[in-house]
């Protein structure tokens, strides 16, 4: 299969400048890729300053879903379903769909390849009572999350990080039709559904999955401190399957202020260079009732969270990134040109 059997579905509500850059990110390290955006009600520009930054950009790798849905923390599963529906019906060339959100890059060469070698990236994290993740228990009682599950012979839920997820499209159009009319349904208390559903149907449909998700996210960096902590603090703060709770909710609040969990260019670097023997300690988690492989060795290709704002320094090292690796194509497929007249060039 070639990189132009592969889909993005990409919900976005910020700048369109951000937009437009993220899109050249994809462009330069996942050439041939087609990025479907879906742009939430609430985004603070219209079509027009949208497409106009497009165009500005020579963003021809992205196609605008018409469809505008509320998005928001929590919220983010209906754009991605709205996105997998357009797809189903406008491409019916994609062989793969890949899931990212508007605070992500890429920053790796190879992804192409990767994604070739067949079957979905998924995670496989049990969900179960009593873990340290301060959502497993609004998933675990989700009314319609459950009776999506009983319909699926009573399927445990397994959770999944979205953002460098990958999905056999035939695979996901089946969940999509599956947890569609249920997704409507409000949750009795928030927390990320996309991190849950997609993944739990999938792998109770019997998904054949080759690795896990390529994007290396700060969020499990953070956990992976969060949950130390609280293995000593529980017992002084009690209450431990309560993440209301206030005194764990300052501690995390404070943890969250300092930073520490951050993406920065040493970590971008790492990945860049496929430094896997320096990534190797962040390669397993624990909540505290399952362990689940974060990242395959060898497998990372982005990170998350890049900060949404074009003068972020983080953002403008990653797109002088983009941009020497966009030359080095560029100069590939000009000698290919010169050597092989009318070859189709490869890409990376």
């Amino acid at each position: 299969m070639s990189a132009a059997s592969t889909c993005v579905s990409l919900p976005v509500h910020t700048r369109p400048a951000v937009i437009a850059g993220q899109l050249k990110n994809f462009a330069a390290f996942l050439p041939g890729a087609q990025v479907v955006l879906h742009v939430s009600a609430q985004a603070r520009f219209t079509p027009a300053q949208l497409e106009a930054a497009l165009d500005q950009g020579g963003c021809a790798n992205a196609c605008i879903n018409p469809q505008r849905l509320a998005t928001g923390w929590g919220n983010i599963l209906l754009a991605h379903l709205a996105n997998i529906a357009w797809i189903r019906r406008h491409l019916p060339q994609c062989a793969r769909i890949c899931l990212h959100s508007s605070n992500d890059m890429l920053v790796r060469p190879g992804l192409a390849r990767h994604l070739e070698r067949g079957a979905s990236l998924l995670h496989r994290r049990p969900i179960l009572p009593g873990s340290r993740w301060r959502f497993a228990a609004p998933a675990l009682g989700d009314p319609a999350l459950a009776a999506v599950c009983r319909r699926l012979g009573n399927a445990p839920l397994i959770g999944s990080q979205v953002e460098g997820s990958c999905y056999e499209a035939g695979l996901l159009y089946d969940v999509a039709e599956i947890v569609k009319h249920a997704a409507r349904q409000a949750a009795w208390r928030p927390y990320p559904r996309e991190e849950v559903w997609l993944s739990t149907v999938a792998h109770a449909r019997g998904a054949q999955v080759s690795g896990a998700p390529y994007v290396f996210s700060e969020v499990h960096r953070f956990d992976r401190v969060f949950w130390k902590v609280l293995r000593v603090v529980d017992p002084l703060i009690g209450r431990r399957d309560d993440p209301r709770w206030l005194p764990r909710r300052a501690l995390e609040f404070l943890m969250i202020r300092s930073g520490f969990h951050r993406i920065g260019r040493r970590m971008v670097d790492r990945i860049a260079a496929d430094l896997a023997d320096e990534l190797a300690p962040y390669e397993w988690l624990s909540d505290g009732k399952g362990s689940w492989r974060v990242f395959d060795r060898h497998g990372l290709y982005g990170v998350k969270r890049v900060p949404r704002r074009p003068d972020a320094p983080l953002r403008r090292y990653i797109d002088q990134l983009s941009a020497q690796l966009m030359e080095q194509l560029m100069e590939q497929l000009s000698e290919q040109s010169d050597k092989q007249p009318g070859a189709r060039p490869s890409l990376p």
